[in-house]
């Protein structure tokens, strides 16, 4: 089975997620897709985090028939590195092939990862565009890793029929916390379980 790994902090989770996620599903032909929270992300140790089972519990609420959620990261309680998830999982699921999603947004800080050429080597590494314009796609991503050709385990979607959006778990929180509408950027369900549990505030 396939199984695309989409790692993030889900601070909150919004629709731009439901957006990466169900295309890369459709044009990949991946099986199914898990939601991976970090426990705390390496690179980001100063960022403002809603507690770990409130973010684990909003992400729940986005899944489906093809979306599951791992607690994985979760419960070992320590810092997040994607290639000890995958790792961990190749190990117990050897049936499985495993993906692991970034958007493009993140090529710059990737060199950044624990043991990020083995990501690429021992995984399939698909990159999703963030920007407006995919035309020049591969050249950022043979740019940013220092490669001259393009690795045969790094899959980039860069279809004109790809749907694109800026919207960040970042704006959101901000409009939250000047008492702006979030409405139309997240689910019914996970907009209520923050007004609920007054994160953000």
């Amino acid at each position: 089975m396939k199984i695309a790994i989409f790692g993030s902090s889900f601070n909150p989770p919004h629709l731009g997620h439901y957006l990466i996620i169900n295309q890369v599903k459709n044009f990949l032909k991946i099986d199914r897709i898990w939601l991976m929270p970090c426990y705390q992300n390496p690179l980001h140790k100063d960022k403002q985090l809603a507690k770990a089972q409130d973010r684990y519990n909003m992400a729940k609420l986005m899944t489906n028939k093809y979306i599951d959620i791992s607690d994985y990261e979760i419960n070992r309680q320590e810092m997040s590195y994607s290639i000890n998830t995958l790792d961990a999982l190749s190990q117990k699921y050897p049936e499985h092939e495993f993906y692991w999603i970034i958007g493009s947004d993140l090529l710059d800080e990737f060199k950044d990862w624990k043991d990020w050429k083995r990501i690429i080597t021992n995984y399939k590494l698909i990159i999703f565009p963030r920007e407006t314009v995919v035309d020049h796609l591969e050249n950022k991503v043979k740019e940013s890793l220092k490669l001259k050709t393009i690795l045969k385990n790094i899959i980039i979607l860069n279809s004109k029929e790809l749907v694109l959006t800026n919207l960040s778990s970042t704006l959101i929180r901000k409009r939250i916390s000047q008492r702006k509408s979030i409405k139309y950027l997240l689910t019914e369900e996970v907009e209520e379980y923050i007004r609920k549990n007054k994160l953000y505030e």
